[in-house]
């Protein structure tokens, strides 16, 4: 397989020679943020919302990024010709530059690194999720909810949840309402209403969960975003997550499974949102 090409700051650079700058105030401190963008047959999917939620997080935290929309979005496109790569994820990190002088002086512009990857095999058959308070994790919150670099608390209730052979937590928060998944979004289905924590939580906002909300409607669910007692969810009838990377995909827990037919007719209709928009753009 071909190495990898990266994108630090106007430079290609093959992935065994990378190079960051230790005095990057990102990597020293987490101090910036990421979008992941999907594109497919190599088509970026929906870049303009994700480059919408990149500028309103980078305003909330003071970074000010001179490259253009237009800019951004004709790398990623050079990242997918570079690489070769059909399908797959884009990895977008901007951080506020480098640290110099003073340990919070910055100099010079924000600092803009690209990777990329190809699509790994996702699951078929609908995955195990299991319940985790966020009280036992060093999770941050943000409100409104931005892709920080710090995801530090998100990864330890990964890896915990997948050695007890689940595929992905769900956190609730100290009020006992669900939040959101490690790295995805979370939905419900009761009756005919689609159902997910709202962002007043700090849920992130996720592209594809904004996807699914606007399919809903004309399959005849009715969508709200609300608070979700823990102790509510084995009176649901259908469970989801969703991500970018992983579209959408039927969940269960222990104790409680589902037929998951709207489930598997709004996967159905957003495979062929994702598909329809790359054969039209």
């Amino acid at each position: 397989m071909k190495e990898i090409i990266n994108y630090i700051n106007g430079e290609w650079q093959s992935a065994s020679d990378s190079k960051v700058s230790f005095s990057d105030g990102g990597f020293q401190r987490g101090d910036g943020l990421f979008e992941t963008i999907r594109f497919q047959n190599g088509i970026l999917f929906k870049p303009e919302k994700h480059l919408k939620r990149l500028h309103s997080g980078l305003n909330l935290i003071q970074i000010e990024l001179s490259k253009t929309d237009i800019e951004l979005i004709s790398i990623l496109e050079e990242m997918i010709r570079q690489n070769n790569i059909p399908s797959g994820l884009l990895k977008l990190m901007i951080t506020r530059g480098e640290i110099s002088g003073t340990p919070w002086n910055y100099t010079g512009n924000p600092n803009v690194y690209i990777t990329i990857r190809p699509f790994t095999i996702k699951p078929t058959e609908p995955v195990k999720v299991l319940f985790y308070s966020e009280k036992q994790y060093p999770i941050i919150r943000f409100n409104p909810a931005i892709k920080s670099l710090n995801y530090i608390g998100n990864m330890l209730a990964k890896k915990d949840a997948e050695k007890a052979g689940a595929f992905e937590p769900v956190f609730y928060n100290r009020e006992n309402i669900i939040t959101e998944c490690a790295i995805r979004n979370i939905f419900f289905i009761k009756g005919k209403t689609l159902i997910t924590p709202g962002l007043d939580l700090g849920v992130l906002p996720g592209v594809m969960r904004d996807t699914i909300m606007e399919l809903a409607p004309p399959i005849g669910l009715s969508v709200i975003e609300d608070s979700i007692p823990f102790d509510s969810i084995n009176e649901m009838d259908e469970a989801f997550i969703c991500s970018t990377g992983i579209g959408l995909l039927p969940c269960y827990w222990d104790g409680w499974n589902s037929t998951f037919s709207m489930t598997t007719l709004l996967k159905e209709r957003l495979d062929s949102i994702i598909t329809y928009q790359n054969n039209e753009d």
